[in-house]
């Protein structure tokens, strides 16, 4: 006598625990590289909206706004308390103080330039504290540049 089996085989079960296995972790690579690409994305245009807010600075006090005293300046980790002044301060001065930049994106933006005529705006991705080598830069008349890592 044959009886009949009313249920999956503890084989078929596992193929099937294994293909979603498979397509979850692909989908979660997929998904992690999509976050990293917007937020690039998104500190490129607020280094670019940087630039814009300067071009006003300039026209209102006839100097740039700067977070150093170095031509190049070098972005402190926004998960610090450096980051966060630096990017305060430039909140404060350029955007009339309203929360303008992330604090989630993993960039950290400075401002540099040393005499009153010129800037270079840099923003600078971090990942669990250390420079990904990933940055953004902008002088007074030019575009947004990346690095070779971006």
């Amino acid at each position: 006598m044959i009886t009949k089996s009313s249920g999956f085989s503890l084989l078929e079960l596992v193929v099937v625990v294994a293909i979603i296995g498979i397509l979850s972790a692909t989908s979660i690579a997929l998904y992690s590289g999509y976050i990293t690409s917007a937020k690039r994305s998104a500190a490129k245009n607020l280094i670019a909206q940087v630039a814009l807010a300067q071009s006003e600075q300039y026209a209102n006090s006839g100097t740039y706004f700067k977070t150093g005293s170095d031509e190049v300046c070098t972005p402190a980790d926004p998960g610090g308390t450096d980051g966060e002044s630096e990017i305060v301060d430039i909140e404060v001065a350029l955007f009339d103080g309203e929360r303008t930049i992330p604090r989630d994106g993993n960039f950290g933006y400075c401002i540099g330039g040393t005499d009153s005529a010129n800037f270079l705006a840099v923003a600078q991705e971090f990942k669990g504290g250390n420079s990904t080598g990933c940055s953004f830069a902008i002088r007074k008349r030019g575009g947004v540049q990346p690095s070779e890592d971006c």
